[in-house]
């Protein structure tokens, strides 16, 4: 007997997402594609840009397939591909990379909660897909001597074990070394935080509405506050600070995307930030680092919360798939 069984929830969610994600950013490397003039990022972006149509389309056969509505995501109203440019070239292949880098973990960290055979098989395949991209993105930006290393340390001339608490705590006036796992997060965080920056320095120069361009300007004040934050503990320590992640942008305000597209994708970034501090509070022992990711952390919460009921209240933000709610049901009027 054939078994077909219905999507479940956490597969239903994760189609959801992929097609949501995807579409923005189909959208957001359409615009790179039309402005762009490096010869060599050609191919990398082409293969963005199919590899974004290739999970949308899986997704929505699977949906109609199996009769699940499919989400409205982004589309050609949503980007302007005569716009002039608005970020650099080198800054469209930094956002491939790290698109490609987000891709690759959530298709890789989703196939646990996956089941059916053909939604795991598109998973394993979107993984390989942005995995190559994102080592051809870091080739090239390699190639180009433009790829954002993190800090290098001496290295350790042999293991052992800790022999006392200090190590949490510190010693009496000052901290610890970092370890490379602190680092390593640190470095990740700021360069999450460099790329939201210089989106939304880009977003709120050609944001349509005032409540938009309002609060792309608090969101470039928070993301230069925390890579303030992690780039001080790195100076603090005697850590070499990794290049910049900054790019130039240009002075259009001619809006290459919808403020829909642009809430979406800060969103985004935020949500990223916020699950990239709760790992690194998870990984990072020094207690110091712990506060000021709790601190930090509680910043970005309020600010992605304040995000979300703009989009709410301008009607863009598109409602996931739920449960019925029963309840409504049995109160409804007869």
């Amino acid at each position: 007997m054939e078994h077909n069984p219905k999507l479940v929830s956490s597969e239903v969610a994760a189609l959801w997402s992929a097609y949501m994600q995807n579409s923005m950013a189909h959208c957001i490397v359409q615009h790179f594609d039309a402005v762009n003039e490096d010869v060599d990022s050609k191919e990398i972006i082409q293969s963005a840009l199919t590899n974004c149509q290739f999970v949308v389309n899986e997704v929505k056969g699977i949906f109609e397939k199996e009769n699940h509505a499919v989400p409205i995501g982004f589309t050609q109203e949503d980007v302007n591909i005569k716009a002039a440019r608005l970020y650099s070239d080198l800054f469209a292949l930094r956002y491939i990379k790290y698109m490609a880098a987000a891709g690759t973990a959530a298709a890789a960290a989703l196939l646990e909660v996956l089941a059916r055979d053909d939604v795991r098989k598109l998973f394993s395949e979107i993984s390989a897909r942005f995995m190559k991209l994102y080592n051809d993105a870091c080739d090239l930006l390699l190639k180009k001597g433009a790829f954002v290393r993190s800090p290098t340390i001496t290295p350790m001339e042999k293991a052992e074990y800790l022999q006392d608490e200090s190590f949490l705590s510190g010693l009496i006036g000052r901290h610890r070394p970092l370890t490379v796992i602190e680092l390593a997060h640190i470095s990740k965080n700021t360069e999450t935080n460099s790329i939201g920056r210089t989106f939304i320095s880009g977003f709120s120069q050609t944001a349509k509405s005032s409540e938009v361009r309002k609060y792309m300007e608090r969101g470039t004040e928070i993301a230069a506050k925390h890579e303030t934050v992690f780039r001080d503990i790195l100076i603090k320590d005697g850590v070499p600070l990794p290049s910049s992640w900054d790019s130039a942008i240009s002075q259009s305000i001619e809006p290459p995307f919808s403020d829909k597209l642009m809430m979406f994708q800060i969103n985004s970034l935020t949500a990223i930030s916020v699950a990239g501090y709760g790992t690194s509070v998870g990984t990072s022992l020094r207690n110091d680092l712990g506060g000021h990711y709790t601190r930090l952390v509680a910043e970005i919460l309020e600010y992605g919360h304040d995000g979300t009921k703009l989009m709410i209240k301008k009607r863009w933000l598109e409602q996931p798939p739920q449960n019925i709610d029963r309840e409504a049901l049995r109160n409804r009027s007869v």
